[in-house]
């Protein structure tokens, strides 16, 4: 079976890792399964591919959904730029990879976004089946605009199915026009090898707080900090957090006079992007999830599998990932009060972090790990395939 992965620029977050993790597993556990994978011209994850096996096509083309920048005076910009690279990508990006690969030689398609339609334009020219992966909301997260005209129609006619990487995405997209019966829900799956937490020792009298991911306002970073500000100072005495992610350096600023308004700037760090952190994450004793809109979460289950246990807002996918008072804690997003609470009910009752954090790590193995996301993938890949014969 040969696969063939549409990738979009993402190369360092949530859907760039889980395509990484799904092309990993495989190659490594499935040897009849030959992959080939489309990048566009900025992805910096070619040599990765190269290692893994994977046959690997660098060409020009841009997403069709864009996300609005957080500094608003550059969306004409934004659309001016990207829209240039997308409308020359859509003729040229065919063009070129006609020259490159054997496209009969695929047997599926797979697209990583809902945000790229390359991959659907060679499904329909070709008449290859199409596995479109929908990982994000696109409206209520990223605040998504197109630039292609009736493009739920568009890919309601190009795909075969759709894979939602949870029940909040997919019934959101089905209200949006998707196809139902077209779209399923398959969970995203991170690595069991993350290094575990095996016991709770407060050693330092702290208790280690992280907040990955992007910063960006639909995140919620906010709300954590002022949610430790309303901590007690005997509390706030016993409490790191650490944000690791980049973002805009405006709304970092801002979110750093944050820190400061609320007396936390010994409490408090900003350790931009880091790329080998997985290793590091069991040195933290809670995760934080304060987004808005969660698709899916990865971030949530890399804090459940390393161990420990997860505050996280009751939006979007988190109430499918953290139970509440049993591996973690939900709190009403928005109200800093009650995430203070719950911060405190950890910091007060510490044994909570070792019960939690064990049953977070096998909540996570059990239904979030990479093998069983993998697996059923390929089931419906064999789904489509048996449909062909």
């Amino acid at each position: 079976m040969h696969i063939l992965f549409i990738s979009d620029s993402d190369d360092k977050y949530g859907a760039s890792q889980s395509m990484k993790q799904l092309v990993e597993e495989l190659l490594v556990y499935h040897k009849d399964i030959e992959i080939s994978v489309i990048l566009p011209l900025r992805s910096n994850l070619e040599n990765y591919y190269y290692r893994m096996g994977c046959h690997v096509y660098k060409i020009l083309y841009e997403s069709f959904y864009q996300g609005i920048p957080e500094q608003r005076w550059k969306i004409p910009a934004k659309r001016l730029v990207r829209g240039i690279e997308y409308w020359i990508g859509r003729w040229t990006g065919l063009y070129c990879i006609r020259k490159k690969l054997d496209i009969n030689t695929i047997d599926i398609i797979h697209s990583n976004s809902s945000r790229e339609d390359f991959g659907a334009m060679l499904a329909l020219k070709y008449q290859k089946p199409l596995i479109w992966h929908i990982r994000e909301f696109g409206d209520i997260d990223y605040e998504c605009f197109s630039f292609r005209k009736k493009y739920i129609e568009f890919m309601n006619t190009a795909a075969s199915e759709f894979i939602a990487v949870s029940e909040a995405v997919k019934i959101h997209w089905i209200k949006k026009g998707l196809e139902e019966k077209k779209i399923i829900r398959i969970h995203n799956g991170v690595s069991s090898e993350i290094t575990i937490k095996e016991n709770y020792v407060n050693k330092f009298g702290k208790i280690k707080f992280i907040m990955l991911g992007s910063i960006r306002v639909t995140k919620g970073q906010y709300q954590i900090i002022q949610a430790l500000g309303l901590l007690t100072e005997e509390e706030k005495k016993r409490i790191t957090l650490d944000f690791i992610g980049g973002g805009s350096r405006s709304y970092i600023k801002e979110l750093q006079k944050m820190v400061e308004k609320y007396g936390l700037r010994d409490k408090i760090r900003f350790l931009g992007y880091q790329k080998n952190l997985l290793k590091d994450i069991s040195e933290y004793d809670c995760g934080i999830m304060c987004s808005k809109s969660e698709g899916f979460g990865r971030v949530t289950v890399e804090y459940m599998m390393a161990g420990l246990p997860v505050i996280a807002s009751d939006t979007g996918a988190n109430s499918e990932i953290v139970i509440n008072n049993t591996n973690g804690f939900l709190y009403h997003w928005g109200d800093i009060q009650d995430l203070r609470d719950k911060i405190s009910l950890l910091i007060n009752h510490e044994d909570l972090i070792k019960k939690m954090g064990k049953r977070a790590r096998m909540s996570a193995q059990m239904y979030f790990n990479s093998g069983r996301n993998a697996q059923l993938i390929l089931n419906e890949y064999k789904k489509i395939m048996n449909k062909k014969d």
